[in-house]
């Protein structure tokens, strides 16, 4: 009962900014997950954050410069970013991966002007980290879907697939 609580709390929250998220990225990871112990799981769940942290970081630093980190509430990518993975250890072909919509990206104010500039700088500071593999899909988005897709772990159990650590809300992406 409290999961469900959770869950509907945790979807009605991310669904009143879904609106401003104008791209769907899947990010995957080296972090193969067959066979691992719940422990093991565990540190692999804090190396994917870790990574997803920095690339966020350096996403945000090739959009905005300097003010990514001066300015978070304006001159930051709206960012809403969940790992996906963690209940599967029973497939040799699974890997942990990240889902991020994202949104206040491609603004006057960016650096980043072009959806190839976007999809380039998206590839190159992903395999900038640790983890990262090549397999990358970017899509633009205009709807609730994506939150849907991305959280579908919630309704298996999983009330920490949101990685709210690397989830940004910038006030100034909600008046674009």
């Amino acid at each position: 009962m409290q999961n469900q609580k959770i869950i509907t709390a945790t979807l009605q929250f991310l669904k009143i900014y879904a609106p401003y998220c104008t791209h769907a990225l899947t990010l995957q990871t080296n972090l193969s997950t067959y066979n691992v112990t719940k422990a093991k799981m565990e540190l692999l769940n804090e190396l994917a954050i870790r990574n997803t942290r920095f690339f966020v970081r350096r996403l945000a630093t090739t959009a905005y410069g300097n003010g990514a980190t001066r300015k978070t509430h304006t001159l930051h990518p709206l960012v809403i970013t969940t790992i996906e993975g963690t209940l599967n250890n029973y497939d040799k072909n699974k890997t942990l991966h990240t889902h991020i919509a994202l949104g206040n990206i491609l603004t006057p104010q960016s650096h980043i002007k072009t959806e190839e500039e976007l999809i380039k700088t998206i590839k190159t500071n992903w395999l900038a980290t640790e983890i990262g593999v090549a397999d990358i899909v970017v899509k633009k988005i205009n709807s609730n879907d994506w939150i849907n897709y991305i959280t579908k772990e919630l309704y298996e159990g999983n009330v920490d697939c949101v990685d709210w650590t690397n989830t940004h809300i910038p006030y100034k992406a909600l008046l674009n």
